[in-house]
């Protein structure tokens, strides 16, 4: 049985090739050579994130982002500091660094939404310390800069859309070829569970479009669970801690889900194995024991649809934009977006969307009636002419 074989996860790189941030140690500094300072205040970060995640009320001191931010702003500090290092400086966060780093990233063609990002997560480090609120709002103006020159491109993953044109039915049938090549491969085999799993990534990431980080953490009987009637999920998003609560998902994705426990199961009963499962990671390798990185999660993707899994999200929000009827706030809710920055982007943009097209089917409308209208003409000419009374 597939519980006999619990091995650890695989070493090695992901296979994933979407990380905008290039090799790690070409663009940043070593995690251990930031500056002592930085390490402290990011410790304090998280240690004061952790406390409130944990419920606890913070009494004074600075509000820490989310937990899911503190990586990133980590990142953006040692990409600052191999800058400043390659212009002959010590690292530091002013004006002439915050500069260099910026020229390296426009010459390596970053996008000017993801370098907006990236101001701001250098900003809220900045506020954190209580240090340089001029260079702040400087960093906010240029921040909104960057993000406005950004909105005017077209985002890659829309352009990805475009020329495959991939479906949420398309991604619905793979994952359904992949349940059933997982069914028809020897009971008891690894490859029989991997495949599943491989199925129940996409079919759950089709059904609740969520970002890969919430999706790898899901852990049965806490964040997902089963009743007589199918599975629901009810989490907290890493990004925003926000509430994600989906009372039922789709009956056709329960299949998937329970395979994930019942390939494992003698007999293939459901309920003692769900059991024995409580509190263990839904998707592993290893029964639970270690769980799937978010990495793999989009490693499946890749593999399978040419893309990494927030492709998903793309999609509904690309249904929601074509469709007729606004649907922005179905792809906005699947997707647990709640910032309001964001509900005002996608419902202006779709909102432009179903305008435009309004307006080419009034005018469409039109000229089918002036060509009707003129052929009745001519019609009406050719009965009142002499020739026409013979």
């Amino acid at each position: 049985m597939i519980r006999d074989l619990r091995r650890a996860k695989l070493a090695g790189r992901s296979t994933v090739t979407g990380n905008p941030r290039g090799p790690d140690l070409r663009l940043a500094i070593p995690r251990d050579d930031l500056r002592a300072d930085w390490h402290a205040t990011l410790d304090d970060m998280r240690d004061r994130a952790k406390r409130r995640d944990a419920g606890l009320l913070l009494l004074s001191g600075p509000t820490p982002p989310a937990s899911s931010m503190i990586g990133d702003i980590e990142y953006v500090l040692r990409a600052v500091s191999k800058a400043c290092i390659g212009a002959g400086r010590s690292p530091t966060l002013d004006k002439q660094a915050i500069l260099s780093w910026l020229a390296r990233e426009d010459a390596r063609g970053r996008r000017g939404t993801g370098l907006a990002l990236q101001l701001r997560l250098i900003a809220d480090f900045l506020a954190y310390r209580g240090e340089k609120k001029k260079l702040i709002t400087r960093l906010e103006s240029l921040a909104g800069d960057y993000a406005r020159r950004g909105r005017k491109l077209r985002k890659r993953k829309f352009q990805w859309l475009d020329q495959h044109g991939t479906t949420i039915g398309e991604v619905w049938d793979i994952a359904e070829a992949l349940r059933e090549e997982s069914l028809q491969a020897p009971a008891g085999t690894a490859r029989r569970y991997r495949l599943a799993l491989h199925a129940a990534v996409l079919a759950l990431s089709v059904n609740m479009p969520l970002r890969i980080g919430d999706l790898h953490r899901l852990r049965i009987g806490h964040e997902i669970c089963r009743s007589n009637t199918g599975w629901s999920v009810q989490t907290r998003l890493s990004k925003t801690d926000s509430e994600y609560d989906l009372p039922a998902l789709w009956p056709e994705t329960t299949p998937f889900l329970d395979a994930l426990l019942t390939l494992e199961a003698a007999g293939g009963a459901l309920w003692p194995e769900y059991d024995r499962r409580r509190g263990t990671p839904l998707f592993s390798e290893t029964g639970g024991d270690t769980a799937l990185s978010a990495d793999w999660i989009s490693d499946v993707f890749y593999e399978h649809v040419g893309t990494g899994q927030h492709i998903m999200r793309t999609i509904w929000h690309q249904l929601a934009y074509e469709s007729d009827r606004d649907l922005t706030w179905m792809s906005l809710a699947l997707c647990g977006q709640t910032g309001a920055r964001t509900k005002r982007e996608y419902r202006e943009r779709n909102a432009r969307g179903r305008t435009v097209r309004a307006g080419r089917q009034s005018l469409k409308a039109r000229r089918k009636r002036a060509l009707l209208d003129a052929w009745l003409a001519d019609c009406k000419r050719r009965d009142q002419s002499p020739s026409g009374t013979h």
